[in-house]
C-alpha cells in the first residue's frame, strides 16, 4: 500500500468477559484529495460497537453496508458471525476497491462471506443492479455510518432506502449513525423521514456502551445511533 495509508487496530470486548473479544484492522488515508470516505470517522466505531454489543441479533444474518468506506461496521459484523456481508461504496471513489481488498487480507476474512459491490446512489442503474442481485431475499439488515454527511444528499439517500425497503418485507431496517454538525442536521432528516412515510427511532448510546467506546476517536463529537424503517401504519 501507498505510504499515504496507515492501519489502525480496534478491539471490541466485554468488560465482564475478557476472553470474548474481536480485533479488526482497518486501513485509512489522511489524503483528503482521494476521498473523505477512506478515513475512520467517529460515527464508525459507534455503529461497530452497537453491532458488537448486539451480536446475537447479527449472527447468521445478511448485512448490507452502504457508503462503507473503511468498512469497520461491516467487518465487525463479519467477524461476529454474520452469514454474508455486502460492502458497497461509490466506484468513483479513487482507491476504495484496492483499500478494502487489502483490508480484507489483513483481517484474514473468509472470502465467501464478504461481497464487494459498487453503489452510486445518484445512479439508477447502479441501484437497480444491486437490487436485482440481493433483493428481496438476500439482505436482512442495512447499515451505514455517517452517510448523512452533506445535507444536499439527505433526500437522495432516503429515496435509496425507500427503494430497498420496497423490495423487502416490513421487518427490514436501516441502522445508522450520524453526527449532529449543526442544529439543522436532525431537523432536516426528521422532515424527510416524515415525507417519505418512514419512522426514525433513536437508540441512546448508553444502551450499548457506545458513550465510552474509543474516546480518542469519538470524544467531542455529538453522535446519534438510530433505526429507520418504513412506516406501514396508515392513518
Amino acid at each position: 500500500m501507498s505510504q499515504l495509508y496507515s492501519n489502525r487496530q480496534l478491539i471490541f470486548s466485554d468488560d465482564n468477559n475478557d476472553k470474548e473479544s474481536i480485533s479488526v484492522i482497518i486501513l485509512e488515508t489522511f489524503d483528503t484529495s482521494s476521498s473523505y470516505g477512506l478515513y475512520l470517522w467517529p460515527c464508525s466505531p459507534i455503529l461497530a460497537q452497537f453491532i458488537w454489543y448486539n451480536r446475537n441479533d447479527f449472527i447468521g444474518k445478511n448485512i448490507l453496508e452502504i457508503g462503507a468506506g473503511t468498512s469497520l461496521p461491516g467487518l465487525v459484523a463479519a467477524k461476529i458471525g454474520a452469514q454474508n456481508v455486502v460492502l458497497c461504496d461509490n466506484p468513483k471513489i479513487d482507491q476504495w476497491l484496492s483499500l478494502i481488498n487489502e483490508t480484507l487480507k489483513m483481517n484474514s476474512m473468509i472470502a465467501d462471506r464478504i461481497r464487494i459491490e459498487s453503489l452510486n446512489w445518484y445512479d439508477e442503474k447502479s441501484i437497480d443492479t444491486l437490487i436485482k442481485k440481493y433483493f428481496p431475499s438476500n439482505i436482512d439488515i442495512i447499515i451505514g455510518s455517517d452517510i448523512f454527511f452533506h445535507k444536499k444528499d439527505f433526500e437522495t439517500i432516503i429515496a435509496l432506502l425507500d427503494k430497498l425497503f420496497l423490495n423487502e418485507n416490513a421487518s427490514i431496517k436501516f441502522i445508522g449513525t450520524i453526527e449532529r454538525r449543526s442544529r439543522s442536521t436532525m431537523l432536516k432528516l426528521n422532515h424527510l423521514i416524515g415525507i417519505w412515510n418512514m419512522k426514525l427511532e433513536i437508540i441512546p448510546l448508553s444502551y450499548f456502551n457506545g458513550e465510552t467506546i474509543y474516546p480518542n476517536i469519538v470524544a467531542g463529537h455529538d453522535i446519534l445511533l438510530f433505526f429507520i424503517m418504513k412506516d406501514n401504519i396508515k392513518e
